[in-house]
């Protein structure tokens, strides 16, 4: 009877705690998370490009942040009459400079029906004006996106829940059912 316990007790601390180790080593290690870092939206390609530490975009200059910040979502042009349509709530926010925003530049890409212009060279010192919005659904567009996505970070960042950008901005959009 002593020799089994003897046996027994062996097992289970040497032979069994082997079997283990040899179990887990085959098992594949699980990634490290790393930071991921990406262009501030600028709207050109070089946001889509990844960057393994913070810096400056090589292509545009923009700072690179960290790619989980970048949480706004996207809707396509071909799409935003409906989507306003279906949205009636939403707050369409242009960011291009009161001309383009008017009708007043060439070329006039027109604008969205009840739009509120707030320039992009304004928006981060005019943030404040807009803090009643921060919970509703904003749509933020320009002319070819490229200002847009920079604007619905900058929200993003500063506490706007629900922010949208416009894809191509309004020199893409094939519909004008919801433009002025």
């Amino acid at each position: 009877m002593k020799r089994s316990i003897y046996i027994i007790t062996l097992y289970i601390l040497f032979i069994l705690p082997a079997c283990n180790t040899t179990t887990s080593q085959q098992q594949p290690a699980k990634p490290i998370a790393t930071d991921s870092y990406q262009c501030m939206p600028c709207g050109s390609s070089c946001d889509k490009e990844e960057y393994k530490t913070a810096g400056e975009c090589t292509h545009c200059k923009m700072p690179l942040v960290n790619k989980s910040t970048i949480n706004f979502k996207t809707i396509e042009s071909g799409a935003i009459c409906n989507y306003i349509a279906a949205h009636p709530n939403a707050v369409l926010l242009d960011v291009r400079t009161k001309e383009e925003f008017d009708g007043k530049a060439t070329p006039n890409f027109g604008t969205l029906k009840n739009a509120i212009n707030l320039p992009i060279q304004e928006l981060e010192n005019k943030l404040e004006t807009l803090k009643t919005l921060k919970d509703k659904e904003i749509i933020v567009y320009c002319s070819h996106s490229h200002r847009s996505p920079r604007a619905a970070y900058m929200l993003m960042q500063n506490g706007f829940s629900n922010v949208s950008n416009l894809a191509g901005g309004m020199s893409v959009m094939q519909d004008s059912t919801c433009k002025k």
